[in-house]
């Protein structure tokens, strides 16, 4: 059983003629140039269940028919080699001195830059490896300045709807452009006056998987940023199905889970500018999250980018994995495509690994 790729034909992500360009809302960095992503593949992607048999009440068994994909799909035949491939040479990443640690910390941040390239990431996002979509809002909402105020929609995922500290509720919209136009009066007044609030969110979910809607990403975007508000888009639905490119679009966050993206269970990602992330308290404190601890009780000096908020020890494979399926995602038809573990040739390191038949 594969499972095709684009089930619907591609969503135009690109601002729309006439949008008015972000104004305050992001740094002047932000304009840098960005990771080019590589085109969708058109082909099906092949799963790991394809010969699942199952039994029936009647007797025998029948090839499975699997009707869950809007909860979480199985993994892909990739996810599954990129894991096997790299379970013999497992080992913590980024603070080990062993050759396996060394490979598995180059695979862990070769699987960032895949998800990076994927999501079509600017040069300076930052992207940050999580548990899921639900622990990605989280760590956004985390990281947001204390006077931040969040627009969100009542028709959102509870991931979406359930974290903000001051969310500003909108009434369900009748159609997508009726959610354009609400964005745009809500910012509106929001903005009027003297006591007009500090930093604003955008909060909306990129596609449903109750009713299927999927929404007008670019529009809000651009409606946002006319205001010099963000935008925060689950894509836990949207990215498995269309091309998401954060540049293009304009938006300033995303999150994803690898459990809807043919990945395993217990990855996910935050992508996005990193600006907020660098200036809020690390998501959890630890080890991996510092970049040097002293002697004094509170002589702490904890890292910028992806690791202040990664302490501990991450999954290795679940990232890797969900790096393979973003890499096989990507690539264009008709071309051989990686396994997410034969690795480019900066992967594979002198007299490793030690057997020729195995794969770096």
């Amino acid at each position: 059983m594969s499972l095709p790729v684009d089930l619907v034909p591609p969503v135009d992500l690109v601002p729309p003629a006439g949008a008015v360009p972000s104004t305050g809302a992001v740094p002047s960095t932000a304009r840098r140039p960005r990771l080019v992503p590589v085109p969708r593949r058109s082909e099906p992607l092949t799963l790991a269940d394809a010969d699942l048999q199952v039994p029936l009440v009647t007797g025998g068994t029948v090839g499975y028919a699997n009707f869950d994909y809007a909860a979480s799909a199985p993994a892909a035949r990739v996810a599954v080699e990129a894991i096997t491939d790299l379970l013999p040479r497992y080992a913590s990443v980024h603070r080990g001195a062993g050759l396996p640690s060394a490979l598995c910390t180059r695979r862990y941040e070769r699987a960032r830059e895949q998800v990076a390239r994927f999501l079509g990431c600017r040069d300076d996002d930052t992207v940050v490896f999580t548990r899921n979509t639900t622990d990605s809002t989280n760590l956004l909402a985390h990281a947001l300045p204390a006077d931040a105020t969040v627009v969100v929609f009542d028709s959102e995922h509870h991931a979406t709807l359930l974290p903000w500290r001051r969310p500003v509720r909108l009434p369900v919209p009748d159609s997508p452009a009726d959610a354009v136009r609400a964005v745009h009066a809500a910012l509106r007044e929001l903005r009027r006056g003297e006591h007009a609030p500090g930093p604003l969110l955008l909060a909306v979910t990129g596609a449903s998987n109750v009713t299927g809607e999927i929404w007008p990403i670019a529009e809000l975007a651009a409606a946002a940023h006319r205001y010099g508000a963000r935008i925060f888009v689950d894509a836990a639905q949207l990215a498995p199905h269309r091309p998401v490119d954060l540049a293009a679009a304009d938006i300033d966050y995303l999150a994803l889970s690898g459990h809807k993206l043919y990945a395993p269970f217990g990855t996910g990602v935050l992508a996005g500018r990193a600006d907020w992330l660098d200036a809020a308290p690390p998501y959890l404190a630890g080890g991996g999250a510092t970049a040097l601890v002293g002697d004094a009780t509170n002589d702490v000096r904890w890292s910028t980018g992806a690791a202040r908020h990664e302490a501990g020890s991450p999954n290795v494979l679940g990232a890797v994995a969900l790096g393979a399926v973003c890499a096989a995602l990507g690539a264009p038809t008709g071309t051989r495509r990686s396994t997410g573990s034969a690795g480019s040739p900066s992967d594979c390191m002198p007299g490793w690994p030690p057997s020729t038949a195995s794969r770096c």
